[in-house]
């Protein structure tokens, strides 16, 4: 993955440094040109409040007060009003109450009058342009005639100009509303501001009064409506309670009714006693009275029987010396006998009473019964007949609450329609500014810098992207993925053939030259290219012609005799061949095309140098398909032959770009090394 180097992007803004200043200074310019020819506009801002609740004098509420609070205090009011602050309507009663259309400082020049100089041209062009797409209803002849339509234009163009000058921002998270407007002078936008806010709230208080007004004369039709309807009910109510005799269904006023919830109260009561004594009854019946409380707790039966338990002692005494038909004891047993006649004569008094208590209780529970059942058929006959009575009633208190509801919210209204004062004020009025809002000449100038900058950045680096040549040997593995094996400095010899041949034997004739050294690096890096041994046959080509290929071929075959080795160079350029320049042969009649062809022996084309081990085989003459030549098996067979008996074979091939010898001859070598 290719790495992102900080100092790659620095160079490119280096070596594209005059576009990047260009760009910079033209933009600039015109930045400049544009802040300086525009007209300076000075703003005025004044501050409202608008507050949802009503301020009121009084406790009633108002009309606007009537309307749902949770709506009234939510963000649409705010914005309601900054919308109604936009109105056209309350525009054009601005423009009418300052009278801007024959303002000369709002109006400004004429339309034909746009001025001089290279400003004025651009507006003039631009007017044409925009009167072409769009024409002006007043170039119609037909138009001037009409006042009217004039007048219009006049105010649409008036209307166009508050609108575009004016902002209404309200204050995030108040009650507050800015209202700014921009203008060249600075005492018209302060009072075109200051007659703003005072307009909006002289159409406030008109739409309020105006809805009192409304309000107050729709409820006192409503009142008197009311009352009539009122009147009619309350009328009907009494005649029916007249014709049925019904004076109230309340069971205070009623006759009937008390009586029978008197009864209903009684008989409840008759049926609990009579429940409580039934019980009481029966249990006598039951179990005898021994038990009874009444009984138990009675004081005389106490005594009885305590008397009785005292002589049933005397007589038990007695009983064991004497017999029954002794004086005394005789008398004590009439004694007991006649307490206990008495006992039984007092508990059954007490049994009676129960009874009778009983049976009186039972009677008066029958007795309330029947009465409560004839009530109940009065009471049934009176409902039948207060069916009536009751809906007569009920309209009538209907009315009565709809009439009085209308009539306090009529006297409510009234009271109210100059007391209320509004939920709209102004907080602080505009005042003529002092020094321009625009243009802000610091701001654009520096905005001119940064964008001119960034312009000329973002500039340089597409045409750095558009730019596909190589500006550093790095850029070669990491586009191509092909090693540099080495950087030779040619040197600029011209286009002379004695230049020429001078670079071309450069190793030999000046072994310390830089040239020299740096072949020496790339054939050391060339017999490390690869991991065994170093490659024996080598081809050198180029991307373009003219890149020094054939230079490179001669150098690193002389740097090869420096180790004692045989080095066979051939040129197997068979386009434009150059080697046998460099070795000062002007006749290339025989090469390696003749041999290739047939016409020629090895050992005819492989020629001497006057550098000792060090063989070369001119190109020859220029055959009609040099690819064809190179492809045949003659060829291949002949490396194969040179590369066992040479120790190194250089080739030195046509440029790659366009030609199809490189691809046929780098099959047949070890190693390519491409020069650029």
């Amino acid at each position: 993955e290719e790495e992102i180097n900080l100092r790659d992007y620095l160079d490119v803004i280096l070596r594209r440094r005059w576009v990047i200043i260009i760009t910079l200074l033209v933009t600039f310019s015109l930045v400049a040109v544009f802040t300086f020819s525009s007209t300076p506009l000075f703003l005025a801002q004044g501050t409202l409040k608008a507050s949802p609740r009503v301020a009121s004098i009084t406790n009633f509420k108002g009309i606007a007060q009537g309307m749902d609070e949770s709506f009234m205090q939510s963000k649409e009011f705010i914005a309601t009003q900054v919308k109604l602050l936009q109105n056209e309507g309350l525009l054009i009663r601005l423009i009418k109450k300052m009278d801007l259309q024959d303002n000369v400082l709002f109006a400004g020049k004429k339309d034909n009058d746009t001025g001089s100089g290279i400003l004025g041209g651009v507006k003039e062009a631009f007017a044409s342009l925009k009167n072409m797409i769009r024409p002006r209803l007043d170039s119609d002849p037909a138009n001037k005639m009409n006042r009217k339509v004039q007048e219009n234009i006049t105010l649409d163009n008036n209307l166009g100009k508050i609108k575009n000058a004016l902002t209404i921002t309200p204050v995030r998270g108040t009650q507050l509303i800015n209202i700014s407007f921009q203008n060249p002078h600075a005492g018209l936008a302060a009072d075109i501001v200051n007659n703003l806010m005072k307009e909006f709230l002289q159409v406030n208080a008109e739409q309020k009064l105006a809805a009192f007004h409304s309000s107050g004369v729709f409820l006192d039709k409503q009142v008197n409506a009311s009352k009539i309807k009122l009147e009619k009910s309350e009328k009907e109510l009494n005649a029916y309670a007249r014709r049925t005799g019904i004076i109230s269904l309340n069971s205070k006023l009623n006759l009937i009714m008390g009586q029978l919830e008197a009864v209903n109260e009684a008989l409840a009561q008759a049926v609990t006693a009579r429940i409580s004594k039934e019980s009481l009854y029966l249990q006598t019946k039951k179990n005898g009275g021994e038990n009874l409380p009444q009984v138990l707790n009675n004081p005389l039966l106490q005594n009885l029987k305590q008397q009785y338990s005292e002589l049933r002692s005397q007589y038990e005494v007695l009983s064991t010396v004497f017999k029954d038909q002794y004086p005394k004891v005789k008398k004590l047993k009439a004694q007991m006998q006649d307490l206990r006649n008495r006992y039984a004569q007092e508990q059954q008094q007490i049994l009676d009473s129960i009874r009778l208590a009983y049976e009186e209780a039972l009677e008066k529970e029958k007795r309330l019964t029947k009465k409560a059942e004839s009530q109940k058929k009065l009471a049934i006959e009176l409902n039948s007949r207060a069916t009536q009575y009751k809906i007569l009633r009920r309209e009538v208190t209907t009315n009565r609450e709809v009439y009085s509801s209308l009539l306090s919210r009529s006297k409510e209204i009234e009271a109210s329609a100059g007391s209320d004062n509004g939920n709209i004020m102004i907080v602080s009025m505009a005042r003529p500014p002092l020094y321009p809002y625009k243009p802000k000449v610091a701001r654009n100038l520096l905005l001119g810098i940064v964008l001119g900058s960034f312009a000329g950045v973002g500039l340089a680096f597409v045409l750095e992207y558009l730019d596909d040549t190589i500006k550093n040997p790095d850029e070669f593995p990491q586009r191509y993925h092909i090693p540099v094996l080495g950087l030779i400095p040619f040197r600029d010899a011209g286009k002379t053939d004695d230049k020429f041949d001078e670079i071309a034997l450069t190793f030999y004739n000046e072994p310390k030259a830089p040239l020299s050294e740096a072949i020496r690096t790339a054939m050391v890096a060339i017999n490390l290219s690869t991991a065994a041994t170093p490659p024996k046959t080598v081809l050198i080509t180029s991307v373009l012609p003219d890149a020094g290929k054939s230079t490179l071929a001669s150098n690193l075959s002389l740097s090869l005799l420096a180790s004692s080795a045989k080095v066979l160079l051939i040129d197997t350029d068979l386009r434009k061949p150059g080697l046998h320049k460099i070795f000062g042969r002007k006749d290339n009649s025989i090469g390696l095309s003749n041999f290739l062809a047939g016409t020629a022996d090895i050992d005819e084309v492989i020629m001497k140098t006057e550098f000792p081990n060090l063989f070369f085989i001119p190109s020859g003459p220029i055959p009609p398909s040099p690819a064809e030549l190179l492809a045949s098996s003659t060829m291949r067979a002949f490396i194969a032959a040179a590369a066992r008996e040479y120790d190194y074979l250089i080739l030195d091939a046509p440029p790659f770009h366009g030609f199809a010898e490189i691809l046929i001859l780098s099959n047949m070598v070890d190693g390519v090394i491409l020069t650029t």
